[in-house]
């Protein structure tokens, strides 16, 4: 009996089939939907987004210049928790112990950043000045940042600026550590130089952070299926990976386990590039330069310990920390009673070390930097150890994260990972997922 082969929806309006149900899938599927388009999504429980997108992270602490995020959380109102997310300032606890917040004043212009910079006392003086002196130039187009920033480290550009020792370990290394999931030592110069420059050289506003409560699943993948599913978007669990089938002018269709065969107009991967790699056919990688590219990619490993304590009126937090041995920790109450502290590092010392170890480390760190806190109120301890944290955004890595449209022209590829001008996190995902509904969209129009 021949294959069944079938349409994923009728052949008179635009059909889509995304492959992968994570973040960034269910975003395009809902910008998609909502444009009128004929959606299909395939599950599979191996196919995780990875790069702090998947359903058990938290949701992430947001800049006021993750505008893709920001207007996603307002469209799923109902799942939102307007009592519980607020605004937070970015704090620099420092080895003397010391902790200092990082203000954006409130000023137009270029008053905004010389004035927060001047006023942030986490380096010194000499440290501002020559920061300072180095922003001016460039500003006044006295000067202009160096042709080779993609092939330097952010460590030896920070170096060639003047600053110090002791602000590259104190400052920049744990805020690169927190932007972009790397170290300055191996981090692309111009990488931190473009997030820098989203971050604290437009409006005040664009440093702003925004705690939010909740897991990734509660506050976005939840509400999104919730949507979909009420607009009859179709949705497919899948037990193995589906065979994608190329023809001359594209993607001919997807055949699945069980022998049934889709096709569509248009085909979205919203998978890790590992996942893509392993749906692709071998001469993909010595025809195209586009996939080819994605055996070069790296990913970068991290632990988290989390520590569950009860505590009464605790405010959110965020301390970026020396990395010894963690790099940042984050404060969030749960409830009135409850408070979830998380201590995050990708030393690997610390890899190293046992579970028991580890949570040792976080336990004696909490002590001095939250004094309040109390061992003997701790409930929970847990250990998460992820292999796919981030990716390695090392000098060259540019040119390896490939855009939205591949070069098959009916394939698209959505995910955090993607070449999105934004380090892999949520809103490198939501921006992905935004440019491939816009091609899908722009190609019918």
């Amino acid at each position: 009996m021949a294959p069944l082969t079938i349409l994923v929806t009728a052949p008179s309006s635009q059909t889509v089939l995304i492959v992968g149900a994570g973040l960034a899938g269910l975003a395009t599927a809902y910008q998609l939907h909502q444009q009128g388009y004929q959606v299909t999504l395939l599950e599979y429980s191996d196919w995780l987004d990875g790069f702090r997108t998947n359903a058990s992270d938290p949701t992430s602490i947001t800049l006021g210049c993750h505008h893709e995020t920001k207007r996603v959380l307002q469209k799923l109102t109902h799942a939102q928790h307007p009592g519980s997310d607020r605004t937070i300032p970015l704090e620099f606890r420092l080895p003397t112990g010391q902790t200092v917040p990082y203000q954006s004043a409130r000023l137009p212009g270029a008053l905004q950043w010389m004035m927060s910079v001047f006023g942030f006392h986490g380096l010194s003086w000499h440290d501002r000045w020559r920061l300072f002196s180095h922003v001016e130039q460039i500003w006044e187009q006295a000067e202009t940042l160096p042709a080779d920033l993609e092939n330097r480290t952010a460590d030896e550009w920070l170096t060639a600026i003047g600053q110090s020792a002791e602000a590259r370990e104190r400052i920049w290394a744990p805020l690169a550590q927190w932007l972009t999931g790397n170290a300055l030592p191996r981090l692309s110069a111009a990488t931190f130089v473009h997030i820098l420059s989203i971050v604290f050289l437009r409006d005040a506003s664009d440093a702003r952070l925004t705690y939010h409560s909740g897991a990734i699943d509660q506050r976005l993948l939840t509400p999104l299926k919730e949507i979909l599913r009420e607009g009859n978007v179709r949705f497919i669990p899948l037990a193995q990976p589906p065979h994608i089938r190329f023809g001359q002018d594209g993607i001919q269709d997807i055949r699945l386990p069980d022998g049934t065969t889709l096709q569509a107009d248009w085909y979205i991967s919203a998978l890790s590039y590992q996942s893509l790699l392993r749906l692709l056919p071998e001469r993909f990688l010595t025809r195209y330069a586009y996939f080819a590219h994605l055996t070069e990619l790296q990913s970068l490993s991290e632990i988290v310990v989390e520590l569950t304590i009860q505590s009464t009126n605790q405010q959110p937090r965020l301390l970026l920390l020396d990395g010894k041995p963690f790099h940042h920790v984050t404060r969030s109450p749960i409830g009135a009673r409850e408070v979830v502290v998380r201590f995050t590092g990708t030393e690997s010392a610390l890899m190293e070390l046992g579970e028991n170890q580890v949570i040792s480390a976080a336990q004696a760190k909490m002590t001095t930097v939250f004094p309040d806190l109390s061992m003997s109120d701790i409930t929970s301890r847990q250990v998460f150890r992820e292999n796919h944290a981030t990716l390695l955004l090392a000098p060259g890595t540019a040119r390896l994260r490939p855009l939205q449209q591949s070069p098959v022209k009916n394939l698209l590829v959505a995910g955090a990972w993607t070449d999105t001008t934004w380090p892999p996190n949520v809103e490198s995902a939501l921006v992905s997922a935004r440019r491939c509904a816009d091609i899908v969209i722009g190609h019918q129009s």
